[in-house]
């Protein structure tokens, strides 16, 4: 037997014979009390009035930490993204969404963005990413206690990015004891291996107690070649042109051009050496060919990782220590140490000397290089760094989280107030480190004039062996994957062959290690006042009020070729900004009516909160102060409790979404769109491309050397996308109406609905390059507007050098949709206990809104477009306990998503699509407490090894979505806890 199957194997057996010896079982159960109630006045997510009553206006998911334990699950992205609100999008270390992933983990809710959910820990924000959003791999699972999910919009509660809702994570405190957890767990193929270790340790006295808890975890790589799905760029790509140009085709014509044998564009037509040629006498041009995709294509998917490795550390100690009888001060710090590395196929050699890949790669292949077959200088060509290797970025992650506060009770009459004082600091180092790239300006030398010195038996770079470039040798692109090794050398004499020491000499000279640094501090105060005012008929109006104080720097200093346009990997500008934001809040809740008829409970609540931001920063070389707004925004909400079984509940209000430093100061990063300039003339000179565009170029003094426009040499124009510092907040409106219902004559059921709706304006969008310059001269129906012709270098003549496409708040988006909770408690007596849960998402909508048309554009419920929309999420729980065994059977359901056919074309409904078919998922989960206060457990996620569907017109990679499971069948896990 394999040993990647043992675990496999070995857990289903357990599996097997826990739920027989379960369910021969037939010892009395002894139901444990409830723990009573107490009547503290607690903060509930969605509020900062302290209450007694968990119910408010707005509904709340909670993930418990026996919800945790049962899932299998060892990091807070996978946990909460198996809740039916989060849309699958955010990022993860499956790379199907980019392919320069550091490894972060995002969490998006209502298909709105992860910049637009907001993440706590314990009510007080976490350490972001440059770009504002939290990672949550920085946050380990050991210390959850529960996960709080307010589905609906709160800046008017809590500030900036809740609007689509707020995640809240509430940690360990009160815990005494020691604890300590080990799980592994790995794929049924025996890799993606995952691992977990963590102890934790509480304590507390009459006046103070304390947790510090100690945890790891780590995953192994999965390799995209190791499942069928992404073996291709695309899925069966060869296997489809095979099917119709035969058994000839031996690669997916979509792979890569930047192939292993090169392309060289030569006399009009592309080349590439021959695999088989003879270069025993040099390198000739009988030993070349004509190139073919449907052969030479170069299949990168292999390579690159479908899982990233990652490592994590954590340190998380928090503390009580009571002042006074009314005053207690806290603490709680953490951190977490991050190591995670990206494998890409080696680097694509994209060189043309027109430019059309940026100024970087103007980088021609001189006649005189001693291996150039062709005779001609080539001034167009592409190579793929077999001999160099992948490129394999590493990302070594600091991560700290310190907390100070005061917190006190006091009562004026018999009115009770309560406060607290906070200070936080959040700190992120990241550094990265990358091989297997190339430094372009050796690697023009090294294709550049050379030759072969007979005295030195050398080979050497430059007009002569005198005028030699030092530690430069010709680099041989026509050598294939091991530039030429025991090939000859052009102008040698006979036996005269590549060295294997040559080989390492030309890798070494021309490939580079790549080293960059970033960071983001937030330091922040703040401070809230909660209790009663006055006694209303009902009870006490109560009342919150506080202020926010907090400071954001991020920077982001690339790699120096990077920036210096010598490196292989894109251009990229530094990035160096602050924001701050200055906020001053207020809630009241008031009780109108209650134990009256057809009102066991009314009550109305309003909040409002203002924001007052600042930032300063660099744009380019220059300095810059910006008001990024001063947005109120307030909230409103009703709880109507006609009867003890029935609650309805009503919330509408404000949310925003602040500009980060990120978003207005961003370096630009490198990209070559095909754009027309609207002021260019004909090819031939002699006329205006656009005669309607003449009248406004000539006004904006484009008019060209000969009056008709200036002159467009490339149809790719190098943009540059970044920050743009004049950005304003984004806004929304949402509403939130639904009921709870916990009928009195069904024993244990609850039930939930709650229907939502979010209308999001002011939006940022990226303007194209072509849409810059035209409203900078006032094309296309625009007014002429001097900010955006800021945003365009020409040159003395006229003509574009550069683009950089700003960004601006012009976007719109509309969602709605209904949320359905279900829970059914059934105590069986002797047969053990049993718990039904379903919780399902209904979207009703999603649409964008066209500005130019000025129309909405169809909905996207039901497609999938880089990122899945689908229209129902659904999961449904069931679990058994009895005594000390328990068992928890999971089903998470997704319907069917479309997309344009493409290669591959599930079209078995007839609509013309590519139809990814309902999608349904079993989880397994079987515990055992064990007499010696441990806790054992096994079980199955993916029981039934279910298969992505497959996707090949919008994934970015490896033809499926991470909304999914992986490939490659069921993941199975084991586990122990002991407590001491």
């Amino acid at each position: 037997m394999s040993n990647v199957t043992k675990l496999s194997d070995a857990i289903k057996f357990a599996l097997f014979v826990g739920a027989a010896s379960s369910a021969a079982s037939v010892t009395a159960f002894a139901q444990e009390k409830e723990e009573a109630k107490t009547l503290d006045r607690v903060e509930v997510t969605g509020s900062r009035i302290k209450r007694v009553d968990a119910e408010t206006t707005q509904p709340v998911a909670v993930v418990s930490r026996a919800d945790i334990e049962k899932s299998g699950l060892t990091n807070v992205f996978d946990i909460l993204n198996n809740i039916t609100s989060s849309d699958g999008s955010g990022l993860s270390t499956t790379t199907t969404q980019t392919n320069g992933s550091d490894g972060s983990q995002q969490i998006s809710l209502r298909g709105l963005g992860a910049d637009r959910t907001l993440v706590l820990v314990d009510g007080k924000r976490w350490v972001t990413d440059l770009d504002g959003t939290v990672d949550l791999s920085t946050i380990p699972v050991a210390i959850i206690e529960r996960i709080d999910v307010l589905k609906d919009g709160a800046s008017a509660i809590y500030g900036s990015d809740a609007i689509a809702g707020v995640v809240n994570i509430i940690t360990r405190k009160n815990f005494e004891g020691a604890q300590f957890g080990m799980s592994y767990g790995q794929t049924a193929k025996g890799d993606g291996a995952q691992r977990a270790a963590d102890l934790t340790i509480g304590a507390a006295g009459e006046r103070a107690s304390g947790v510090m808890s100690l945890s790891y975890s780590e995953q192994e790589e999965i390799m995209a070649g190791d499942r069928y799905i992404s073996t291709e760029p695309y899925y069966e790509c060869t296997k489809y042109f095979q099917n119709i140009y035969g058994p000839s085709v031996t690669a997916c014509p979509y792979g890569s051009g930047s192939n292993v044998w090169g392309r060289f564009s030569v006399g009009g037509s592309n080349r590439t050496m021959r695999p088989d040629g003879n270069y025993s006498d040099g390198y000739q041009l009988a030993d070349t060919r004509a190139y073919s995709g449907f052969t030479d294509a170069y299949n990168y998917s292999p390579v690159n990782y479908l899982q990233q490795p990652a490592q994590r550390l954590n340190l998380f100690a928090a503390g009580r220590f009571q002042v006074t009888d009314s005053i207690t001060a806290y603490t709680r710090v953490n951190y977490t140490k991050r190591y995670s590395n990206q494998q890409l196929a080696e680097v694509p050699v994209t060189a043309s000397v027109a430019g059309a890949n940026g100024p970087q790669w103007r980088i021609p292949v001189d006649v005189a290089m001693p291996f150039n077959p062709f005779g001609v200088t080539i001034n167009t060509w592409n190579h793929r760094s077999i001999a160099v290797g992948p490129r394999n970025p590493t990302y070594d992650y600091d991560i700290f989280s310190m907390q100070l506060g005061l917190e006190g009770s006091f009562e004026i009459g018999e009115r009770y107030f309560s406060w607290d004082l906070t200070a936080q600091r959040n700190d992120g180092q990241y550094d990265t480190k990358g091989t297997g790239y190339l430094n372009l300006f050796n690697l023009k030398n090294a294709v550049g004039v050379g030759g072969y010195d007979a005295t030195s038996n050398s080979l050497y770079c430059g007009a002569s062996y005198a005028t030699r470039i030092l530690g430069c040798i010709p680099y041989n692109v026509f050598g294939g994957p091991n530039l030429g090794l025991g090939t000859k050398i052009n102008g040698a004499p006979a036996g005269r062959v590549v060295t294997a020491a040559e080989v390492q000499q030309m890798i070494n000279y021309v490939s580079y290690t790549q080293v960059g640094t970033a960071g983001n501090t937030s330091t922040g105060y703040s401070g809230n006042l909660t209790g009663d005012l006055f006694e209303l008929p009902a009870g006490m109006l109560s009342f919150a009020v506080g202020f926010e104080t907090r400071k954001d720097l991020a920077f982001d200093q690339p790699d120096a070729l990077v920036m210096g346009g010598g490196s292989s990997d894109n251009f990229s500008e530094p990035t160096r900004g602050q924001t701050s934001v200055t906020e001053y809040f207020g809630e009241i809740t008031a009780p109108l009516l209650k134990d009256v008829f057809l009102a066991k409970e009314l009550e109305v609540r309003a909040a409002l909160r203002k924001s007052d931001y600042a930032a300063q920063g660099f744009v380019g070389p220059n300095f810059t102060t910006n008001d990024p707004g001063s947005p109120t925004n307030a909230m409103y909400g009703l709880k109507w409790k006609p009867i003890d079984d029935l609650m309805f509940r009503f919330s509408m209000g404000e949310s925003f979404r602040a500009p980060s430093a990120v978003d207005l100061y961003g370096g630009g990063g490198e990209s070559f769109p095909q754009v027309t300039d609207p002021c260019r003339s004909n090819v031939a000179g002699t006329a205006w491309n656009s005669a309607a565009n003449a009248a406004a170029c000539t006004a904006a003094g484009l008019s060209g050397p000969n009056g008709v426009g200036v002159v467009q040499v490339n149809p790719q124009i190098r943009s540059l996308v970044g920050g743009s510092s004049s950005l304003k907040p984004e806004y929304g409106d949402t509403m939130t109406y639904g009921f709870v219902y916990s009928p009195s004559w069904v024993e244990g059921l609850d039930l939930t609905v709650d229907y939502w709706e979010v209308d999001l304006f002011d939006l940022q969008t990226t303007l194209s390059a072509g849409n810059v310059m035209a409203r900078c001269v006032g094309t296309s129906g625009f007014t002429p507007d001097a900010t955006f012709c800021a945003n365009v270098e020409r040159d003395a003549a006229g003509s574009v050098n550069s683009v950089r496409t700003a960004r601006t708040n012009l976007a719109r988006y509309r969602a709605s949709g209904i949320d359905l909770g279900a829970v059914y408690r059934w105590d069986a007596g002797d047969w053990g206990n049993f718990r039904f849960a379903l919780d399902t998402s209904w979207l009703e909508n999603g649409q964008s809104f066209n500005s130019t048309l000025n129309v909405w554009n169809p909905s996207e419920v039901g497609t999938y477009t880089g990122s899945p929309s689908f229209e129902y999420r659904n999961v449904a729980t069931i679990d058994w306990s009895k005594g000390d065994y328990s068992v928890r059977w999971t089903t998470r359901t997704m319907t069917n998503i479309y997309e344009g056919c493409f290669l591959y074309c599930n079209d078995y409904d007839d609509s013309g699509k590519n139809n990814s078919g309902f999608y349904a998922v079993h989880d397994l989960n079987l515990a055992w407490k064990a007499p010696w206060d441990a806790t054992i457990a096994v079980g199955a996620r993916n029981l039934f090894g279910k298969e992505p569907p497959i996707f090949t017109n919008n994934t970015f990679a490896h033809s499926f979505d991470a909304a999914y499971d992986l490939p490659g069948g069921a993941y199975w896990y084991m586990s122990y806890r002991q407590d001491f």
